[in-house]
């Protein structure tokens, strides 16, 4: 029998902490001196001990620890416990690291003009296009991206790769919202392809047309996947240097997607849709994919010279 000054040192937890786990009845000391009032604990009660801290750190609450004593949880339902938290844990260092990346490429950002570089900007048209495609509000980029990766594991056993294109995404959402973006994902079709593929119970892609467009301003962004924000920043300013407006539902190709984690190099075309801003103001461009030659001619109207 031990003290509890002493069973701390063996438990190596506070005297505290054992005095409130006796408070509220989750560890009750193994005897007390009815004369003295002092604690004794017995080495017996370090698995119990061990049960309850190994609990709290999965962020259970000490109700729900009380309980899972109550109905003597083994090693084994622990461990699996254990298994899940870890996984949750992952997921949120994984999360945290991402924000720390778009903290850091958003500070890349401030910058004065004269240091900005002309982006590689692409006016191009755009073939109507069909696509094993699903639409859905999805609550932010990390669920987003565990679609793509859904649909990148399944379709392509289905499907076969010579009938793939790239991945698409084609945004929706009137206004970005990172907790509700409605988004349209799927392959673009370069071959035959079933009218509909399951991914789960929930979820089908179907067969359909992405609309063609007219005129398209492009950019290749190279690098992770959460840091295409710079990528539209920089097509944003050149849409509005160039006297051009946005007009329809941006698009992302995903041409190349990291192999093992989200910190590899992705490539992906970000596609604005763009219409000129005065129809009186005439523009000649050449629509090429790997040409940003463009040329602005004027072109009064008879009310304007009058």
């Amino acid at each position: 029998m031990f003290r509890i000054g002493e069973f701390s040192k063996i438990a190596q937890v506070s005297g505290r902490l054992l005095r409130y786990y006796d408070e509220i009845g989750l560890l009750i000391p193994e005897s007390i001196d009815p004369e003295t009032g002092y604690r004794y604990y017995s080495a017996r009660q370090l698995p119990r001990l061990n049960r309850i801290l190994v609990l709290k750190e999965l962020g259970l609450s000490l109700e729900q620890i009380a309980r899972l004593l109550e109905q003597d949880t083994t090693p084994s339902e622990i461990r699996g416990m254990l298994a899940l938290r870890k996984a949750q844990i992952e997921q949120s260092v994984q999360e945290e690291m991402a924000r720390l990346r778009v903290v850091e490429t958003r500070l890349q950002q401030i910058d004065t003009p004269g240091q900005v570089q002309e982006p590689d900007v692409v006016l191009k048209s755009v073939p109507a296009q069909q696509c094993l495609a699903l639409r859905e509000v999805l609550p932010g980029m990390s669920a987003i991206q565990r679609l793509v990766k859904h649909i990148y594991t399944v379709v392509p056993r289905v499907v076969g790769h010579s009938s793939l294109g790239n991945i698409a995404i084609v945004v929706h959402s009137p206004v970005y919202d990172p907790e509700a973006l409605d988004v349209e994902i799927g392959y673009l079709l370069t071959g035959k392809a079933p009218k509909s593929v399951r991914l789960s119970e929930e979820r089908v892609l179907t067969l359909r047309e992405l609309p063609a467009i007219d005129t398209v301003a492009t950019l290749a962004h190279v690098g992770q996947v959460n840091d295409t924000h710079s990528g539209y920043g920089e097509l944003g300013t050149w849409i509005e240097q160039k006297g051009w407006q946005m007009s329809g539902a941006g698009r992302e190709i995903l041409m190349q997607l990291p192999l093992t984690s989200e910190e590899d190099e992705a490539v992906i075309e970000i596609q604005l849709p763009v219409s000129r801003i005065d129809e009186k103001l005439g523009l000649d461009f050449d629509v090429t994919s790997n040409s940003t030659l463009y040329m602005w001619s004027l072109k009064r109207s008879r009310e304007h010279e009058l």
